[in-house]
């Protein structure tokens, strides 16, 4: 019986390669005589016939440039995802181009050698976040504006944002969008992407160094330590519309950390005990500032840390440690005389 199954399958393969040879003959005889009826009703469908193997060609082009079906009618934002789309061109017809550029935590020594060329570029149009460092600002050597982007105006600061890309992009000129940070570490690098080429544009991208990695280790935490933390998940302060995000639960050897959060510091450090199970002596560290020469590094646990935050007066930017490891590197002469005054967990500031 095996056998049989054998030979049978042997020459179901061969009818269907004798069916796909007649077929692709028929195509080529009939694209051959009507080349002149090939349909026209898409600009982006190519017509070849100037090689032996043109209906291939074509038919592969077809495919190529087909748009796909969604896969989920009652699902618009899904629908949209889901249909083939083409990259605009990065060059507009009067020239105009833009780049998305990541500026870093804050030191000017920490921008990538692109950033700082370009930056630095007085024939560019810069459009800045309002948290890169007056010490990346004064590098810039063109014309810049600073968005205003304060906590509740978020959405009318980033019309603003697109209306000033607009203007630039019309009067044919290099726009450089800055972001502190990398611009696709919660920064709405993603959806700025797809802002311009609604414009028509696709942007160059140039990663910046995140302060999820770099900033921590600033302040002398390192986010992973063997034996301490072997996992690290990063999180935003803030979801869509100003919600809080969905917090992850405790793991000791966990680190986690916060983005755009000191605003609500309370309020996060409450839900993390109540909800999703941390001690109230979990170690926190707020890295504020990270390699300005105003950094400073705060010190306390879930219990003490946002009295010590409203003490020292705290501001964005700012990024938040939790996990064992924020006690890993940090030493006594770390903070000075501080830390003969009070405990390690009850809260120290170190200024660099």
């Amino acid at each position: 019986m095996p056998h049989a199954k054998m030979l049978s399958s042997h020459h179901s393969i061969s009818f269907t390669g004798a069916l796909l040879l007649l077929l692709s003959s028929s195509v080529t005889a009939f694209l051959s005589s009507s080349s002149s009826t090939l349909p026209q009703c898409n600009p982006s469908y190519r017509q070849i016939t100037s090689s032996p193997s043109s209906s291939s060609l074509y038919a592969a082009s077809i495919v190529e440039n087909y748009p796909k079906e969604t896969t989920n009618n009652n699902n618009p934002q899904k629908a949209k995802s889901t249909t083939l789309k083409h990259k605009p061109p990065k060059t507009l017809p009067n020239g105009a181009t833009i780049t998305l550029v990541g500026a870093g935590p804050g030191s000017p020594d920490l921008l990538t050698v692109a950033a700082h060329r370009i930056i630095t570029d007085p024939t560019n149009f810069i459009i800045v976040d309002r948290l890169v460092s007056q010490e990346i600002l004064d590098l810039i050597e063109g014309e810049y504006r600073v968005a205003n982007k304060h906590p509740g105006c978020q959405s009318k600061a980033q019309e603003e944002i697109y209306e000033w890309c607009k203007v630039g992009l019309e009067e044919g000129r290099h726009v450089v969008r800055l972001k502190i940070g990398d611009p696709f570490v919660f920064g709405r690098g993603g959806e700025e992407v797809l802002e311009f080429r609604e414009f028509g544009v696709e942007p160059t991208v140039i990663p910046g160094v995140s302060a999820a990695f770099s900033a921590p280790l600033l302040g002398s935490i390192p986010v992973t330590h063997r034996g301490v933390s072997n996992q690290v998940v990063m999180c935003t302060g803030y979801g869509r519309n100003n919600t809080s995000p969905d917090l992850i639960q405790y793991h000791k050897e966990q680190t986690v950390v916060f983005l755009m959060a000191v605003g609500r510091l309370r309020t996060l450090c409450h839900n993390l005990v109540t909800k999703a199970n941390f001690p109230v002596d979990t170690p926190v560290g707020i890295v504020e500032r990270a390699g300005c020469p105003d950094q400073r590094t705060v010190v306390g646990t879930m219990e003490t840390i946002a009295d010590l935050a409203e003490k020292y007066d705290v501001r964005p930017p700012s990024t938040i440690v939790v996990g064992e490891v924020v006690n890993v590197l940090l030493t006594e002469e770390d903070f000075g005389k501080e830390v003969f005054e009070c405990e390690m967990q009850q809260g120290l500031v170190q200024s660099v």
